[in-house]
């Protein structure tokens, strides 16, 4: 069941990740689709309800496999476009925003494990540790950033305002997360 914050941050994190419907490369040749949804294997893309452009029918299993397989030889690192073909298989946009809730959720309950006291912090605080551990993952979150990690422990948000910049993420997004713990709000980009 998504949380008042996730509903609030989705919008902003699709804002942030970028939100693509068919398959692409990320900079180090993973496929990728949705909101930064990384498809490990052929196996895992057709876990996801594709669809052939311009109709309404589901794509077989194949025809997913073949996708994967198409856009997995290609360079990595352009845009999404890039990757793009007019027969290009497309996820509708309310089963990503599904699964995206999904990953939240679990956003979600690794952060009630990782910081007691997690449910009763500000929402904007939420979103940004929701940010933050959705770009990172879990285990980089808590261990590469041991500053941030500990004011967050305490529960000092200035100190999680100046520590929580994070290497390879955009200004705004940075500035983003920041605004959040200093109790400001600002535009995402």
């Amino acid at each position: 069941m998504p949380q008042p914050y996730e509903l609030t941050y989705l919008p902003i994190c699709k804002g942030f990740e970028g939100c693509v419907p068919t398959c692409y490369l990320d900079t180090v040749g993973n496929v990728t689709c949705g909101v930064g949804f990384e498809l490990e294997t052929a196996m895992v893309a057709r876990g996801f309800p594709w669809y052939i452009p311009g109709l309404v029918t589901l794509a077989t299993a194949q025809e997913i496999a073949a996708e994967w397989f198409r856009v997995k030889v290609m360079v990595p690192g352009r845009v999404p476009a890039f990757y793009a073909i007019p027969t290009a298989l497309q996820l509708r946009q309310e089963d990503i925003d599904a699964h995206l809730l999904t990953l939240l959720d679990q956003t979600d309950e690794a952060l009630q494990r990782d910081y007691p006291g997690f449910e009763t912090f500000p929402d904007a605080v939420k979103m940004a540790l929701a940010d933050e551990d959705y770009n990172l993952g879990d285990a980089k979150l808590r261990n590469t950033y041991p500053k941030f990690d500990a004011a967050v422990d305490r529960q000092d948000w200035a100190t999680a305002a100046l520590q929580c910049h994070r290497n390879g993420v955009s200004t705004a997004r940075n500035a983003w997360c920041a605004a959040q713990f200093s109790g400001q709000t600002q535009e995402t980009a």
